[in-house]
């Protein structure tokens, strides 16, 4: 199972970078599952970003997770990328967090959203999801 975890780079706090890569780690411990890594902000070239990020890890994915805190035109892309691949999406987005009414419910099929309030509830669900939808993860 392959899930990629995308979020904002460029204005996105250190704090925030930092507990994306603490979910993506615990996520990584689970058996069968397997998290493909974004290039960020200090490698490649503009289309290197592009093609990794966008052929290489959500052209790849089985699944996307899409934290949502802050504004990022490349996670946009992504999502959009991801629901018109038809494969499932789940955005989160901490419950003060101001987002875009856009993504709350576009009534597309293999997509959700939820507001959380720790990284942890974002592990959880996830971890669910696969064990529900998928049958990858073993309690």
């Amino acid at each position: 199972m392959k899930i990629y975890v995308g979020c904002a780079l460029t204005h996105a706090p250190e704090e925030f970078k930092r507990e994306v890569c603490g979910l993506k780690n615990k996520l990584s411990a689970l058996p069968e599952v397997e998290v493909l890594e974004f290039l960020g902000l200090v490698a490649g070239t503009a289309h290197d970003v592009y093609v990794h990020d966008i052929i290489g890890c959500v052209g790849q994915c089985d699944m996307m997770v899409a934290i949502c805190d802050f504004p990022s035109i490349g996670l946009g892309w992504e999502m959009a990328t991801q629901v018109v691949r038809g494969k499932p999406l789940l955005a989160f987005a901490q419950e003060e967090s101001k987002v875009t009414r856009f993504i709350f419910d576009p009534q597309v099929s293999g997509y959700s959203f939820h507001r959380y309030r720790t990284l942890s509830e974002v592990f959880d669900r996830v971890k669910s999801k696969l064990e529900r939808e998928f049958a990858t993860v073993v309690s």
